[in-house]
């Protein structure tokens, strides 16, 4: 059994911490990733476990909010992203659960984006609304559906945003 502490916050509003002796184990999940399983949208679970891409990953329970939802793709139906973890070669990215096709989509995680392959150093993230994502350089990409913006240090950002055919990443200075 595995040592740990667990973290919960409620709505981002307060934090408890739980310091385990044992990590309990329930069906293959640990706490912590029960907790996750428990907090997250019903309709998700059925597309992950027929996932193959998702089978490789798991789902990170940090940052906080640990999921986003919005409809990335603008097919009208409400999309879930998650930070996420690929548990061959440990590379760390995003995972874009599609709810009207039951697709899943990786950026990151090993797959090559405008800031390496693996999305780490992004103590926090956010949807971004806007109609055009801009960087210092000036350069503009018009986006028509909401996009995830990783939140980086030194004032640079990495927006995930969708092409109308698949995933890019742009970076906003």
């Amino acid at each position: 059994m595995k040592k740990a502490l667990l973290t919960l916050s409620i709505y981002g509003l307060t934090s408890i911490s739980l310091q385990a002796q044992d990590v309990a184990v329930n069906n293959g999940w640990a706490i912590q990733d029960s907790v996750v399983k428990a907090n997250t949208p019903k309709w998700v679970e059925p597309v992950l476990e027929k996932s193959e891409i998702a089978a490789k990953h798991k789902i990170l329970p940090t940052p906080n909010p640990y999921y986003f939802e919005a409809d990335f793709t603008g097919d009208k139906s409400i999309d879930i992203a998650f930070f996420v973890e690929n548990t061959v070669d440990h590379t760390k990215g995003i995972m874009i659960v599609n709810n009207d096709k039951k697709l899943v989509y990786i950026i990151g995680c090993g797959n090559p984006t405008e800031m390496g392959s693996s999305l780490t150093n992004f103590p926090s993230w956010q949807v971004y609304r806007e109609k055009t994502i801009r960087n210092q350089g000036k350069k503009t990409v018009a986006i028509k559906t909401p996009a995830i913006v990783l939140k980086g240090q030194k004032e640079t950002n990495l927006a995930i945003y969708w092409s109308g055919s698949k995933y890019k990443t742009f970076i906003q200075q």
